[in-house]
């Protein structure tokens, strides 16, 4: 979520284009202001140049792929540009604004629509599949780099919602693995039974209810969603009501942590997590964040499987997430260059052993299966193999979640808390949930 409130400069004062593209940003209209501007087109360049951000360990490998690319090919100098997360994006912003953007653009979903949108990034389409191969990335993948029926991202790395199980746990209190076929009905049963033969020194599970892309895969596995679209919510109060009974029931037997621990706990938050914390057995997690993340906090070993369904016959919940995309600047002078770097960064054999699962496992399949016929961490074969099982068991994406999800996600935070604490019934904390939503929603 862009949240951006930097002032205007003075009315007598002519806009420096830094902050008119950032002023474009605040409304969701960079890149309509971008294409308005007329800036110089760019001047013909020797090579390409390559953006990214991130922390020094990825910059440091996307910076050796950039050099990895032109020694294999000479003719084509690639000079990586790299900057921390914080900085990146203002610096993207000003050198979009000046119209010396880098030619090939490592970007968010989140912003992929604002720079594609007013022309400021070009369609990578006549590259496909002749140089790009998107032969190789998941549909449900490729849809989320797509504005206007044409490509304008290709994927680098992906993560999964996934439900991680402590291995290590549950044989020592001689309680059976979860498959990955179970139901919600299944999940609160095992929760408990944790609980019973643990002697009650152990909770079945963490407390996500107040956890907004938990409670997206339970109402995806009702064929209901979390919004209809960028202004209403796209399930019922019924719905709700469902989900907060549910947690409260296994709250009283034992099957989740208690309110005060739940409190202690912060979605995504690895070291407070009930799991890393050798309270709870079981609790969700995105499978970027297991390899070299969550494993890395327990001697315990961890393992994940799929997310429960609503009934044994029903459809999967999950869906492919992508971390980042790989875009062509629409001022680019060499795109077929530009293309194949793209391609070759995001398919190849080469990326693929560089990068291996620092943004999370490839996007790409050829990429994955590089991986899997080498040598892996077993936390790293555990990701592949579970992202391949997940993207034969998906659903397409959800619509991009409007500006105001992060106000509603604190609503969501607030009402299963108070409901926990029994400051509220599960009735009043959906009434006013609905009705502090919506009208965040409609703001």
């Amino acid at each position: 979520m862009i949240d951006t409130t930097r002032g205007t400069d003075d009315m007598s004062s002519t806009f420096s284009r830094r902050r008119l593209l950032q002023a474009g940003a605040v409304l969701g209209v960079a890149a309509p202001v971008l294409a308005a501007c007329g800036f110089a087109p760019r001047q013909q360049s020797d090579g390409i140049r390559f953006s990214s951000y991130g922390d020094q360990k990825k910059l440091g490998l996307r910076g050796q792929l950039a050099d990895l690319y032109t020694q294999g090919h000479p003719d084509v100098k690639v000079t990586f540009e790299g900057s921390a997360t914080a900085e990146y994006w203002d610096k993207l912003a000003t050198q979009m604004a000046g119209g010396n953007a880098p030619d090939v653009i490592n970007i968010d979903i989140a912003r992929i629509g604002q720079y594609s949108a007013g022309g400021a990034l070009a369609p990578v389409d006549e590259f496909i599949p002749a140089m790009i191969k998107t032969e190789f990335f998941d549909e449900n993948l490729l849809v989320q780099g797509r504005v206007d029926g044409k490509q304008y991202g290709v994927p680098v790395a992906m993560s999964t919602y996934s439900m991680a199980y402590d291995v290590t746990a549950l044989d020592s209190i001689g309680v059976a693995h979860p498959d990955g076929t179970w139901t919600w009905e299944d999940y609160a049963a095992l929760c408990n039974e944790i609980r019973r033969a643990s002697g009650n020194t152990l909770y079945g599970s963490e407390d996500p209810s107040g956890d907004p892309q938990s409670l997206e895969i339970f109402l995806r596995s009702k064929g209901e969603a979390l919004y209809r679209d960028r202004t209403d919510l796209g399930f019922t109060e019924d719905s709700l009501a469902e989900w907060f009974e549910y947690w409260a029931a296994l709250r009283s037997s034992g099957g989740v942590i208690p309110a005060d621990i739940a409190a202690q706990s912060q979605y995504g938050d690895w070291p407070t997590m009930p799991i890393v914390k050798k309270i709870a057995p079981l609790g969700h997690i995105y499978t970027a964040n297991l390899q070299g993340g969550m494993q890395s906090l327990t001697d315990h070993t961890i393992d994940i499987t799929l997310p429960p369904r609503y009934t044994k016959d029903g459809k999967a919940p999950q869906f492919p997430a992508p971390s980042s995309y790989l875009s062509l600047n629409a001022r680019c002078t060499r795109k077929a260059d530009a293309a194949d770097f793209i391609n070759w960064f995001a398919n190849g054999e080469e990326a693929a052993h560089t990068l291996r699962l620092i943004s999370g496992p490839p996007a790409s399949s050829a990429a994955r299966d590089v991986l899997l016929a080498g040598q892996l961490e077993p936390s790293e074969k555990q990701v592949l193999d579970y992202t391949n099982l997940a993207l034969e068991n998906t659903l397409p994406p959800p619509p991009p979640a409007p500006p105001s999800s992060t106000a509603v996600a604190d609503l969501l935070l607030k009402t299963s808390q108070d409901i926990a604490f029994g400051s509220t019934s599960v009735q009043d904390g959906v009434r006013t949930f609905f009705t502090d939503a919506r009208k965040s929603l409609a703001a």
